[in-house]
C-alpha cells in the first residue's frame, strides 16, 4: 500500500505535490476546530442558542457569495496572489472565533471566515486543474480528497484531546485551538506566496497573461452550457444524498424510533472517515483506468443500496440494526471517495481555461448546496411515515445518479470519460475539444434527466 502511495506522488508535477502538502498541514488545522463551535459559542462563551446558529448561517451565506467572487477574480488574475489573499482572509476569522466574546463578535467572525473559506476549496481546485496532463489532474482530486479526510481526522482527534482536558480554563483551550487552526491558513499562504513562482511554470495564466483576447464574462457563460450546469446539479445531488445527510437524515431516522442509540451512531461515523480515507489509498490510482460515466453510475446504484439498508436499519434494533447501518454507511461512503473527486476532474475537463476560475467556484457552490439542502429535506421528511419518505426519495435520487452515468457513458468522448496516460492523450482542456466534449455530452444528459423523472421511485405517502 505504502509504495502504491509512493508511485502515484512521484508521478505528480513539483507544484501538485507542494499544494498536497500545504493543504495537509492545512486540513490538520480545520480539524482541530470542525466539530466544537456551537459547543464553544454556547457553553463554553455562554452565549444565547441564537448565536451559534446565526453564526453557523452567516458563514455559510457567506461562503456562498464569497466563492462566486472568488472564482471570477482567478479568471482575471494570477493565483498566487489570490490563494495567499484566500489563505490569510480565512486565518484572521477562524482566529478571531479565539476572542469570540459576544454576538458581534461571533458575527464579525462567521463573516470574515466564510469569505475566506469559500476560496480555499476554489483555489485549489483551481491549481489542481493545471497539471500537465488529465491523468494527473484526476490523481490530484482524488490524493487532495483522502489528504483532506485523513488529516481533518487527525486534527479532530487532537483538537478532542485539546478540549477534553489540560492546562488553562475551557475558554482558554478553546481559544488556542482556533489560534492554532488560524496559524495554519496564515502558513499556507506564506507557502503559496513563496513556493508557486519557484516550482514549475504551469500554473494556469489569466487571459491578459497570457496576451490572448480571451474576453470574460459572466457565471451565466459557464451556466449556458447545459452539460456543466447539469454536472453541477448532478455534483448537488450527490452532496445531498451523501454530505447533507449523514449528520441530519441519516441520525435522525436511526435514532429517532430508537433503532440505533448513541454508540452504534459513533461508529457509523467512524467507519464513514476510515473507509473514505481506504477506498482512496487503495483505488485512488485504480480508478482513473474506469470510464468517468460508469463510475458515477456504480456511485448512484451503490447509494440505492447504502439507503435501502439504512431504511432497514430503522426497522430493526439493537446489533442487526447497527450492522445493517453501518454497512449503509460503509456503501455510502466509498461511493463518495469515488465520485467526487471523478466528477471533479470530468467538470475541470470540459471547462475552458478562460472560465475555470468561475467553474470552480460553482463547483464548490454545488456542493455546499447539497450539504445545506440535505438538513432542510430530511427536517421536512423525516416525520412523515416514520423516516420512510425521506429513504426512498433519497434512494430515487440515486437512481437519477445511474441514469444520467448510463447516458454519458455512451457520449462522452474518450478523452474526457477515461483520460489516457501521460503522453498518449489529447488535452480534453484545449477549448476547442472541451467544446466539442460539451456539445456532444449536452444531448445525453438531457435524455437523462428525463429519464430519471420518468423513472426514479416515487416515495411513499404517510
Amino acid at each position: 500500500m505504502t509504495l502504491r502511495i509512493v508511485a502515484t506522488v512521484r508521478e505528480f508535477s513539483p507544484r501538485t505535490r507542494a499544494v498536497l502538502a500545504v493543504n495537509a498541514v492545512n486540513s490538520f488545522g480545520g480539524g482541530l476546530v470542525l466539530p466544537f463551535l456551537w459547543i464553544y459559542l454556547g457553553q463554553v462563551r455562554g452565549l444565547p442558542s441564537w448565536v451559534p446558529a446565526a453564526t453557523l448561517a452567516v458563514q455559510a451565506a457567506t461562503a456562498v457569495v464569497g466563492g462566486l467572487v472568488w472564482g471570477a477574480v482567478l479568471d482575471r488574475v494570477a493565483p498566487r496572489p489570490v490563494v495567499t489573499l484566500v489563505m490569510c482572509v480565512a486565518g484572521a476569522g477562524t482566529a478571531l472565533y479565539a476572542v469570540a466574546v459576544s454576538a458581534p463578535a461571533a458575527l464579525t467572525a462567521a463573516l470574515v471566515y466564510g469569505l475566506g473559506i469559500s476560496g480555499v476549496g476554489t483555489v485549489l481546485r483551481f491549481l489542481y486543474a493545471g497539471a500537465a496532463t488529465a491523468r494527473e489532474r484526476g490523481l490530484a482530486f482524488s490524493a487532495d480528497y483522502a489528504v483532506f479526510n485523513a488529516m481533518t481526522g487527525l486534527g479532530v482527534l487532537v483538537g478532542g484531546l485539546v478540549a477534553a482536558g489540560g492546562p488553562g480554563s475551557d475558554a482558554a483551550r478553546f481559544a488556542a485551538l482556533y489560534l492554532a487552526d488560524g496559524t495554519t491558513f496564515l502558513l499556507a499562504g506564506l507557502a503559496f506566496l513563496v513556493l508557486l513562482p519557484r516550482i514549475d511554470d504551469r500554473t494556469p495564466e489569466s487571459p491578459a497573461q497570457a496576451g490572448e483576447d480571451r474576453t470574460v464574462t459572466g457565471y451565466g457563460e459557464v451556466l449556458r452550457r447545459p452539460v456543466l450546469a447539469v454536472l453541477f446539479a448532478t455534483l448537488a445531488l450527490c452532496s445531498l444524498v451523501s454530505y447533507g445527510q449523514l449528520r441530519s437524515g441519516l441520525p435522525g431516522y436511526l435514532t429517532g424510533h430508537g433503532a440505533v442509540g448513541p454508540e452504534g451512531l459513533s461508529g457509523t461515523f467512524a467507519v464513514n472517515i476510515v473507509v473514505a480515507v481506504l477506498t482512496q489509498v487503495l483505488l485512488g490510482e485504480r480508478i482513473q483506468r474506469v470510464r468517468r460515466s460508469v463510475v458515477l453510475s456504480a456511485t448512484g446504484a451503490l447509494w440505492a443500496a447504502a439507503w435501502l439498508l439504512v431504511l432497514a436499519a430503522g426497522r430493526q434494533h439493537g446489533a442487526p440494526a447497527t450492522v445493517s447501518a453501518m454497512l449503509g454507511v460503509l456503501l455510502l461512503s466509498v461511493g463518495e471517495a469515488l465520485v467526487f473527486p471523478v466528477l471533479t476532474g470530468l467538470i475541470n475537463d470540459l471547462a475552458e481555461e478562460r472560465v475555470r476560475g468561475r467553474v470552480n467556484a460553482m463547483l464548490s457552490v454545488a456542493i455546499s448546496a447539497g450539504s445545506v439542502a440535505g438538513p432542510l429535506l430530511a427536517g421536512a421528511t423525516l416525520p412523515l411515515a416514520g423516516g420512510a419518505v425521506l429513504i426512498v426519495a433519497l434512494a430515487g435520487v440515486c437512481v437519477g445518479v445511474v441514469l444520467v452515468g448510463t447516458a454519458l457513458r455512451r457520449t462522452l468522448p474518450r478523452a474526457a470519460d477515461l483520460p489516457a496516460p501521460e503522453g498518449d492523450a489529447v488535452n480534453p482542456t484545449d477549448p476547442a475539444e472541451a467544446a466539442e466534449a460539451a456539445d456532444k455530452a449536452e444531448t445525453a444528459v438531457r435524455t437523462a434527466v428525463t429519464d430519471a423523472a420518468d423513472t426514479a421511485p416515487a416515495a411513499p405517502l404517510s
